[in-house]
């Protein structure tokens, strides 16, 4: 995922990430900025039924098996997936963020 990027698209990226990080800055405390194994499994699980119910599949499926978890792996392995994670905090607080966004934090931590 190592890929040359020219300047503006960098300060483009940089910005898209300390917006993000804005996001998830709560009372002075920065959540984590990665997905929890709980949330990982919640992802895979949404997909995956929406692939049983007969979505289509946003990633080359001829060298992968037929079953919907394993598509639904590969598709979150590869940044495929469009979903928001929604956390509550203790105090009440909700954060909705983007999940590629959390891909995105866990890379550069």
């Amino acid at each position: 995922m190592e890929s040359k990027l020219s300047p503006p698209e960098l300060v483009e990226r940089i910005e898209k990430l300390v917006a993000a990080l804005k996001s998830a800055f709560v009372d002075r405390t920065l959540y984590p900025p990665r997905l929890t194994r709980f949330e990982v499994a919640r992802i895979i699980a949404a997909r995956a039924l929406q692939l049983a119910m007969g979505a289509e599949p946003s990633v080359d499926v001829s060298a992968l098996p037929k079953d919907p978890v394993i598509i639904a792996m590969e598709e979150f392995k590869q940044g495929k997936l469009n979903f928001s994670v929604i956390r509550e905090l203790p105090d009440g607080k909700v954060l909705r963020l983007q999940l590629k966004d959390l891909l995105e934090l866990e890379l550069l931590s």
